[in-house]
């Protein structure tokens, strides 16, 4: 507990402190662009390259911001009896739309699966790790022998529990000092925060569930990338069950490169 409260105050210190100036650099750099853009001629090309650049990074670093202000000021779930293939499908869909390269399938059962979530935040866990699982395969080595994107979400009940896979043929993990991939601020991206999956995890168990970190099964790409496993307890109150979800019927959307 000390060691969480302690990295949600760092992560609260470095928010304030890069996000003030951050708006004034962008606005400066689109302004400059607008007033000088069309009466540079000499070396166009570049100011349009650097100018662009500035915008370009002070985005890349807003989005940094905003995970360290998340996980800063992470709300308490407020839970209900949930089937967890909606959000999961709603997750999948956002990543779908802004990844039309990669083929997402969804292998989410024919019964609901219902446990006492906050939609919200299993939504962001579910949207996160889908992410994750693109960038991952974008990460692969250029002579990778793995071609293709792939990403498969599947969920199913076991053992009394409900079971959420997020696989992709991406890079994989590191075989050494994996789970430590789950504590704030380690990352094995160039760009990455190291916040991403720290705030799954403080998600997940927020909600009694367990995260770990495995490779992929030997059946998906012969192994090739990871499968990130998420674990909630069954809602013991199905009494609660959202109006029309009873009938949803399982899926399996495949999207294939465009």
């Amino acid at each position: 507990a000390q060691r969480s409260t302690a990295w949600a105050d760092i992560a609260r210190r470095i928010a304030h402190e890069i996000k003030n100036p951050l708006t004034p650099i962008q606005l400066s750099a689109e302004r400059i662009k607008r007033r000088f853009g069309k009466v540079i001629v000499e070396d166009r090309e570049i100011f349009d390259q650097c100018t662009d650049t500035i915008i370009r990074q002070v985005g890349d670093i807003g989005r940094m911001v905003d995970e360290f202000s998340a996980f800063a000021r992470m709300p308490k779930p407020v839970p209900a009896v949930l089937d967890i293939r909606l959000p999961l499908k709603e997750a999948a869909f956002l990543i779908e739309v802004s990844r039309p390269d990669i083929l997402i399938e969804k292998d989410l059962g024919p019964i609901p699966l219902l446990g006492m979530l906050d939609s919200r935040m299993i939504g962001q866990a579910f949207g996160n790790l889908i992410k994750n699982a693109t960038e991952a395969i974008d990460g692969r080595e250029p002579d990778s022998a793995v071609s293709g994107g792939h990403v498969l979400v599947r969920a199913a009940i076991k053992s009394n529990t409900i079971v959420v896979d997020v696989i992709d043929n991406g890079k994989g993990l590191p075989r050494e000092n994996r789970q430590r991939l789950l504590e704030p601020y380690m990352t094995t991206r160039e760009k990455g925060t190291g916040l991403g999956l720290a705030i799954v995890r403080k998600i997940v168990e927020e909600h009694g569930g367990t995260l770990s970190l495995h490779d992929a099964p030997a059946d998906f790409h012969d192994g090739a990338g990871a499968n990130i496993r998420v674990i909630f307890p069954i809602a013991e109150n199905k009494t609660a069950l959202p109006e029309g979800d009873a009938g949803v019927e399982s899926e399996k959307v495949v999207k294939h490169g465009v």
